[in-house]
């Protein structure tokens, strides 16, 4: 049995929706208490639908694939349907992920959260200090 999932193996190798988004409506950030991963979700919001996603990763290749998979999932949903995305479903959606990997799409997934709760209640504070990225 293969480690990997070929569609995880598609992702990881061709992301897609990689990058920031020019004006992006809401911004999140997700790491493991201020270690890697580093995610950083981009969402574009308008009318209530999530019409486009992007995401930068300092990380693994199945951070980079959760990723990728994630923006996919996102566009066309409402924000309140990205707060029900969990860690499975995005391990459902790569046709599995290692259980020692999880974690790759829990940040992500964090990532995502933080970005709709910064567009729900816009509280003033910078994301970058609440979720520190890597050192450069």
């Amino acid at each position: 049995m293969e480690r990997f999932s070929e569609l995880l193996m598609d992702h990881f190798q061709d992301p897609q929706h990689r990058g920031a988004i020019p004006n992006a409506s809401c911004i999140g950030s997700g790491n493991m208490q201020g270690h890697p991963p580093y995610v950083t979700i981009y969402l574009s919001i308008d009318n209530q639908i999530v019409k486009a996603a992007g995401f930068e990763a300092q990380s693994c290749g199945v951070t980079i694939a959760c990723g990728s998979i994630l923006t996919e999932l996102v566009e066309g949903m409402s924000p309140k349907q990205c707060q029900m995305l969990a860690t499975m479903d995005i391990a459902m959606a790569l046709g599995g992920i290692p259980p020692d990997k999880l974690h790759c799409a829990d940040v992500v997934i964090q990532a995502l959260h933080d970005a709709v709760d910064n567009w729900m209640c816009p509280s003033g504070v910078d994301d970058v200090k609440r979720n520190p990225p890597a050192d450069p």
